[in-house]
């Protein structure tokens, strides 16, 4: 399955996200590459790269990169020991370790762990990290869809928006397409950044 999106700050385009989910029996692999446009090319390809294991609760990451150079030395790279519970983190170079709860997502699994568990009740809990950090994240459920109109289509869309504070950030799941991940707005250095679909490829 193949996404792609277009995304704005405060209106204005300035990237292009390409996103790719394969399954291949109880493997799974996502890949996202984020390209800038105009002057904001001048900052590179940003790689997101999740693989990992399909289970009964979900996806459950085994590696996890976040990339935004072709420098080595600024890579996150995570490697999950579920075994022993441990989440080994490469930041920049540096090693650290963290305890690795049960059900942790990385950032790019997270947002196509729904299409295997649903969203359930007006509330729900996920420890998720970003390459540098793990920490729960908590979102607010609203569980009534809305029409999302987009280039790629119309969908309905549950929004999921941050528990502590819903203008930080949105996720919107088209219910009617898998739970696939349609929208994500964010209020990040004072401005607004909007991710939306504008390709839905299922392969």
């Amino acid at each position: 399955m193949t996404l792609i999106y277009e995304v704005k700050r405060d209106g204005k385009l300035f990237a292009n996200v390409t996103e790719t989910f394969s399954q291949d029996g109880k493997s799974y692999s996502i890949q996202s590459v984020a390209k800038g446009i105009g002057i904001y090319a001048l900052l590179g390809e940003r790689k997101l790269i999740s693989r990992g294991e399909v289970t009964k609760a979900g996806l459950q990451p085994i590696h996890f990169e976040s990339l935004q150079s072709k420098k080595a030395s600024k890579a996150l790279i995570n490697d999950f020991d579920w075994k022993n519970h441990v989440l080994n983190m490469q930041i920049k170079g540096e090693q650290e370790q963290q305890p690795l709860e049960t059900g942790t997502q990385d950032l790019l699994s997270i947002m196509y762990q729904f299409m295997f568990v649903p969203p359930k009740g007006s509330m729900i809990k996920v420890p998720v990290t970003i390459g540098k950090k793990l920490r729960t994240h908590e979102y607010q459920v609203k569980a009534k869809p809305t029409l999302l109109n987009t280039r790629a289509g119309s969908f309905k869309a549950i929004e999921l928006a941050n528990a502590g504070n819903p203008e930080e950030k949105k996720i919107y799941l088209a219910v009617d397409q898998r739970y696939i991940p349609v929208k994500i707005e964010l209020r990040e250095d004072d401005a607004t950044i909007e991710q939306i679909v504008t390709k839905v490829k299922f392969e």
